[in-house]
């Protein structure tokens, strides 16, 4: 398995807001080696945490947390074991769209769940601005990852759809 990483994008200008919601939360997920909140670009403001990087489910926890305290449309995104891109949209702490390039890659799902884990192009285009034709176009499953570009390019490709820049920080 390859690397599994991962960053939350908040949509505001305010990176101070951010910035204390993320060191509000945090504490209660785990002692993180580091995080970075850097913006806002694009309108978006970017947290970089090294527990999250590691734990997709505690990027996730975070990312829902900071839709919720700050109101905010948050997008948590990343690559799981170098293989697959995962995301999920968060709209005032509610999960609105999620996303995994592989649906059926951690195991067999229902026919209903795998469709589920394709992207939503209206709601993605209602939340970022994003074009749903492109969205559609870039944020495609597949059955296996060969079916795909490589998860650190399409990863990069989904993110700048939604006016995201930068998924990595190193």
């Amino acid at each position: 398995a390859g690397p599994t990483f991962g960053s939350i994008h908040v949509q505001t200008d305010d990176g101070g807001a951010v910035e204390r919601a993320v060191h509000k939360v945090l504490p209660r997920l785990g002692p993180s080696a580091g995080t970075s909140v850097t913006g806002p670009r694009n309108g978006w403001v970017a947290v970089h945490d090294d527990l999250c990087d590691r734990e997709p489910q505690l990027l996730q926890r975070l990312a829902r947390e900071l839709s919720y305290s700050l109101a905010s449309v948050v997008l948590g995104i990343g690559v799981e074991e170098g293989a697959v891109v995962r995301y999920n949209l968060w709209d005032r702490g509610a999960s609105v769209d999620e996303y995994l390039s592989v649906p059926e890659y951690f195991g067999e799902l229902p026919p209903g769940d795998v469709v589920a884990l394709g992207a939503n192009p209206t709601v993605v285009a209602r939340l970022t601005g994003a074009d749903p034709g492109r969205v559609r176009e870039v944020a495609r499953t597949a059955a296996t990852p060969s079916g795909l570009p490589p998860a650190g390019e399409l990863v990069e490709a989904i993110a700048a759809v939604m006016g995201v820049a930068k998924t990595k920080h190193n």
